[in-house]
Parts: structure tokens; sequence; C-alpha cells
């Protein structure tokens, strides 16, 4: 059986209780394998494509890939930190390099690389969610059509539904509530990045959605999303 590694920052990564109720979407995409099949998130909080390599975050991925493994790709949102030169690279130099790195390595493996452009921010200007990831996502994108790489346009995916949603209802994906809701954020959380678990499976869903048109092996490890009948509801009836 094929496995899926993953790789990226905060949006995607895997959260315990201690975060909770913050989920990334990798989490959300276990709602939507296989039975049998295995997601190994590498994923971490403030993570860019420079410093995952130098932490050797990715040389862990590579030392257990194999042949038929797949990896999902997606940075961005920490790459754009230009005040930070551990983490900063130039969308169409830097960037682009480390992800052709990331292309090489598994490929040498065996193994298939499917990339993601950044999920949106919850961001909108005139009653409309905008690109807050500037020549990122176009630069994964071109990266991608040179290369005849998949890429899943998550972030103009996002913008699409949160638009279509309005600022008020797509605010239900994100960290945003009040007071001693959460014995852990006392505090309240209006936070605008991360998803809660409402928006990591709604966007791990949009992933396989849209990879379902496209023709990968990995979408032989997700569930087919048209069949109702891969749930037995008399079963689950009180």
């Amino acid at each position: 059986m094929s496995n899926i590694y993953m790789m990226g920052d905060s949006t995607m990564k895997f959260n315990n209780y201690y975060s909770y109720p913050q989920f990334g979407w990798g989490q959300g995409l276990e709602l939507f394998v296989k039975e049998g099949v295995l997601i190994f998130n590498h994923a971490e909080n403030g993570r860019s494509t420079k410093s995952f390599i130098d932490e050797g975050r990715f040389d862990k991925i590579l030392k257990d890939l194999k042949k038929g493994d797949y990896v999902i790709c997606s940075f961005g949102h920490n790459d754009e930190k230009i005040q930070d030169p551990n983490r900063y690279t130039e969308p169409f130099g830097s960037y682009q390099d480390n992800l052709k790195y990331f292309m090489d390595e598994v490929h040498k493996k065996g193994a298939e690389i499917v990339f993601a452009t950044s999920i949106t921010r919850h961001k909108f200007e005139n009653g409309k969610c905008v690109n807050s990831h500037g020549d990122y996502p176009k630069a994964m994108l071109e990266f991608a059509k040179k290369y005849n790489q998949i890429c899943i346009d998550l972030n103009k995916i996002t913008i699409d539904l949160y638009t279509k949603l309005g600022e008020e209802k797509s605010k239900k994906f994100h960290m945003i509530f009040g007071e001693n809701v959460y014995s852990n954020y006392k505090e309240g959380k209006d936070d605008h990045s991360h998803l809660v678990l409402e928006g990591a499976s709604t966007i791990a869903y949009l992933f396989v959605k849209e990879m379902s048109k496209i023709k990968s092996g990995l979408n032989d490890l997700f569930i087919d999303l048209s069949l109702d009948n891969q749930i037995d509801f008399e079963a689950l009836k009180d």
C-alpha cells in the first residue's frame, strides 16, 4: 500500500489536544483516505521551503519515502516573510529552486509529488476575499506548468469559496471565537490564518475533489466522493 507524506506549514499541520480546536487541512485529509492508507504529516508551524530543508525535515521524509508513495507539498505562508532571512525566499528565485529540489529528490525515490498553493487567509476588501500571498501562488503554478507537475490551486479555490460565502459566514473556518469558549484559549482568538475542523475538512474535501479531475495514482488512495453507499447509514441510527 502506498503512503502519503505531507510537507508544509501550520495550515497543513497535525494538531493535538494542546492546540485544539486548531486543525490543519492535512489532518482533514484523514477523512478522505481509504482504509489502510497512512498519512505521515511532517508539516510544521512557521516553516518555509528554506527552513524545512535547512532543519533537515525534508531529509526525514526522504529517509522513509519508497517507490509508489506520494508527497503533498504546500508552502508560501512563511516564504514571504522578508524580515526573516532564515525563512524568506524569492518567489521566482529561491522559492522555485526549492520546489525543484523537492521534486527532483522525490522522483529519485520513485515517488510522486503533488503541489498545492497556500490556502488563503481570511482577508476581505470591499466584500471580496483577496490574495494575501503575493506572487507565491503564481510562482508555484508557473513552476508546475514548466515541469509538467500537478498543482492544486488551493489559494484560488479558497478565495473563491470565501468570497461566495461572505466575510461573516467564512469566519467559521478559522480560529475566530470569543472569550472562555475553549479552556486553552480563555482570552479568545482572532486568528484569520489558522483553521478549525470545519475549515480543515472543507479544504481537504476541495483538494480531493480537484484531484479527482486529474489523472494520478494518488486518487486511488482517496474514497470516491460520489458514492454514498460507502456509509452504512442504517447502522448509524440510534
